[in-house]
């Protein structure tokens, strides 16, 4: 009786243990449940408080807006989303063009971003590279962004991420790629 006890625990304490083995193969990385988080994440629209530019950013509704006390500029809008594993910051901002082609200013923002990428499109250019501040690279950061030119002014919107999370920040790079500088006309239904 004692031996069918002891085979009986036995088996229970094996069964938990494979049970407790596959539970923890099931574990997904931080990086695969923050993808997933943002794939299915409501996208706000942002309008420009100050209303000096009165342009359009949509964020991802876990991002946290920063407060307008501690914007160094009128039409800058600042976003970002940090946990122990990762930061990531959305920016955007109004400058003015300076009179430069977008060409000219592609080129010239390229040089000053140490970009490696950029793509020119008919009213916008867009680069994307390591991330540097102060002229130190941040190691293990880049940057995405697009600006689009509306007469004398260019309009930024831009994305500073951690590079290990680049393959699941996809749908972010989308909304930048697909940015427009105003509201996105809604469909009415009749």
């Amino acid at each position: 009786m004692r031996k069918v006890i002891f085979l009986f625990i036995a088996f229970i304490l094996v069964a938990v243990s494979i049970d407790g083995i596959h539970s923890c193969a099931d574990l997904k990385s931080h990086k695969e449940v923050f993808g997933r988080h943002l794939t299915y994440a409501e996208m706000y629209e942002y309008k420009d408080k100050d209303k000096d530019y009165d342009y359009v950013v949509r964020v991802p509704s876990f991002f946290n807006a920063q407060l307008d006390s501690l914007r160094e500029e009128k039409g800058r809008m600042r976003f970002d989303y940090a946990d122990l594993w990762i930061t990531l910051v959305i920016e955007s901002h109004v400058m003015n063009s300076d009179g430069m082609s977008l060409q000219a200013g592609m080129d010239s923002l390229a040089q000053m971003l140490n970009a490696t990428e950029h793509k020119l499109g008919n009213d916008y250019f867009i680069l994307s590279g390591p991330q540097y501040e102060n002229g130190s690279r941040i190691d293990g950061y880049s940057y995405f962004t697009k600006i689009v030119a509306n007469h004398k002014l260019w309009f930024v919107y831009t994305i500073i991420y951690p590079d290990d999370y680049k393959e699941v920040l996809t749908r972010l790079f989308k909304e930048i790629d697909d940015w427009q500088i105003w509201e996105r006309p809604h469909l009415k239904l009749k």
